[in-house]
């Protein structure tokens, strides 16, 4: 019998997915869960051996709680949820321990095979994934310098006050945003702050406004502005 925590910030989803498990006499579903939060909590206290998470949740987000729950429980493996086939979303799940990416079109039967297959030990992704975008699997990579500076960059801020702001010299910012450009694998510091964004490793923000800022390409180097 394998245990199996369900979590979706929709209960007619959650509904519909226990329906479809308790089809089969070899599942049994050990709780609900709401959002992120709950889902860390319940695999804590349920010690489920599959999680099937959705990513979009209130409170913390599929893919943090999953990062969450296989740090607590390594023994746990998570299957993603999702409607969306995105292969940036796979990274990040996959980079996060999930085992499993399932997409919601599926059927009842790959979603039960997902469950098998993952809790054996294995690996299942459907939905004909292209390769993810490049840097993606590198965001953990940040240091915490470097995504505070990428979030005050995304918050409007110059490199002349994020400088202020810091005590550091305004060279000293130009070298972290070159760091995280050429970690993330793009060519702007607009592009870093974009993917950051897109992937909540920063608090989304008003775009920056391209034309007030000289930027140049990638590791080579990035011009910011110090005034």
């Amino acid at each position: 019998m394998t245990k199996v925590l369900i979590a979706d910030d929709h209960h007619i989803v959650r509904d519909a997915i226990k329906l479809r498990l308790l089809e089969n006499d070899d599942i049994e579903v050990v709780g609900e869960a709401a959002n992120g939060l709950e889902a860390i909590d319940l695999a804590k206290s349920e010690k489920p051996e599959v999680v099937i998470m959705d990513v979009e949740m209130p409170a913390i987000d599929g893919i943090a709680a999953t990062k969450a729950i296989i740090e607590q429980s390594p023994g746990t493996k998570v299957i993603i949820f999702t409607a969306h086939p995105q292969p940036d979303l796979l990274a990040l799940a996959l980079r996060a321990g999930a085992t499993g990416y399932v997409l919601k079109s599926s059927s009842a039967q790959e979603l039960h095979e997902a469950v098998h297959t993952v809790a054996g030990g294995g690996t299942f992704v459907n939905g004909g994934f292209d390769a993810p975008s490049p840097g993606v699997s590198n965001l953990e990579a940040l240091s915490p310098r470097e995504v505070e500076i990428l979030q005050l960059l995304a918050e409007g801020k110059r490199a002349k006050d994020i400088a202020n702001e810091l005590s550091l010299s305004p060279a000293t910012v130009h070298t972290h945003v070159r760091n995280a450009i050429s970690k993330l694998e793009v060519d702007t510091r607009t592009q870093a702050v974009a993917l950051a964004v897109r992937f909540r490793y920063l608090v989304d923000a008003p775009e920056l406004e391209d034309e007030e800022v000289e930027e140049t390409g990638g590791a080579s180097g990035a011009v910011l502005p110090n005034s």
